[in-house]
């Protein structure tokens, strides 16, 4: 039997999910994803003006977490943690920032992340983080352990502008961009 990859449109192999973006978990065990499957998540972040993700795991309570992300250039999600929890990003197109900072808010590492050069990125457990699509854009592989906690999976950090702090969120976005490397 040979497994097709999967694709959000067709309405059989992946299930809407809720949450802060639009996000859909796969049916399908194994799950493959491929390039028609990135250009399908690509057309629909660009369509709906959102970035979107495309769970493999089944649902929020999986052991692990793995999600296919296509992010939008400059969508702002404040720096944060995840109790107890690393993450793993890997970039399949596009070019995405890392971010890692201490508990006080400096910089640890700003990093840009592509497929053709330095394309994996791993923060250790509870280590404040924040990711930034630097093209139109920016689709990668984030992993990490579940279950989803729900809002209290992230904890935000104190020192970092929240989402709705639009003009301050933006400049505090550009003063990170002046830090990478690569």
């Amino acid at each position: 039997m040979n497994s097709k990859a999967i694709r959000i449109s067709d309405g059989t192999s992946v299930t809407r999910g809720e949450g802060r973006t639009p996000s859909f978990f796969s049916k399908e065990q194994p799950t493959i994803i491929n390039a028609e499957t990135i250009a399908e998540l690509i057309a629909y972040a660009e369509e709906k003006d959102t970035d979107v993700r495309l769970c493999l795991h089944q649902d929020a309570a999986a052991r692990h977490h793995d999600m296919i992300i296509a992010q939008l250039a400059m969508s702002y999600f404040p720096p944060h943690c995840h109790e107890g929890k690393g993450e793993t990003w890997n970039v399949l197109h596009g070019e995405m920032a890392v971010f890692v900072f201490d508990d006080e808010g400096g910089l640890l590492d700003a990093r840009r992340l592509s497929p053709d050069k330095d394309f994996l990125y791993r923060v250790g457990d509870s280590q404040y983080h924040m990711v930034i699509s630097l093209t139109p854009v920016a689709v990668y592989h984030e992993g990490k352990p579940g279950p989803f906690l729900g809002p209290g999976d992230n904890r935000f950090a104190p020192w970092a502008p929240g989402r709705e702090e639009t003009v301050a969120a933006n400049n505090y976005t550009n003063s990170l961009l002046s830090f990478l490397q690569g």
